[in-house]
């Protein structure tokens, strides 16, 4: 039957969750929510709470309609970091959500959102700033002014590892402290949105 269709897909996708296969869980728990009977809105429920983490993974955000709708409030605070880049109000949100995160196993990918975070972060200092220079040393300010103070080096490490996966193009200049980012589009969307 259809019912017991459903039930597998959302335990397939969980599974591919867990085993870090993000684009087929999206894809089992998507089929689960599409086929999930109208009426059954706790089954939704229950597919949203792991479906929206793996979206926002891979860089799609839901609708806050949509969360208001199943009474998701949970993510709203990491939604709103992550639209605007703003760290503190994304860790609050997590941290004070934990334990229920911790409970369904989405925590840790919940956790590797922070990334996307940290991009769209550095994407609206350069926008600030408007030139492909960024001193590492506006970069911090805009940490301490979150209420997060962070050294330069672990500026560094952050932009490292967006280089590295290519939610930045650009290069840092140790010896000068600068993030130098590629002229034409340093913020690729097709990274961050898989």
């Amino acid at each position: 039957t259809m019912g017991e269709m459903v039930t597998y897909r959302y335990y397939v996708g969980r599974l591919n969750m867990f085993e870090d296969q993000y684009e087929l869980a999206e894809q089992n728990f998507d089929y689960a929510l599409k086929h999930c009977h109208k009426s059954s809105v706790a089954n939704k429920k229950r597919i949203l709470n792991y479906l929206i983490p793996v979206k926002l993974l891979r860089g799609r955000l839901p609708t806050n309609k949509l969360l208001e709708k199943y009474s998701l409030y949970e993510f709203v605070p990491l939604l709103n970091g992550m639209r605007t880049g703003n760290l503190m109000e994304f860790s609050d949100g997590l941290m004070k959500n934990q334990d229920l995160f911790i409970r369904r196993g989405t925590y840790l990918l919940l956790e590797k959102c922070k990334m996307i975070c940290y991009r769209n972060l550095f994407k609206r200092i350069w926008k600030i700033v408007g030139t492909e220079q960024i001193k590492l040393d506006y970069i911090a300010a805009s940490f301490k002014w979150l209420g997060m103070p962070i050294d330069l080096d672990e500026v560094e490490c952050i932009l490292a590892n967006l280089i590295f996966k290519s939610f930045i193009r650009g290069y840092l200049s140790h010896a000068k402290r600068v993030l130098v980012l590629s002229k034409k589009d340093p913020f690729p969307t097709a990274k961050v949105i898989k």
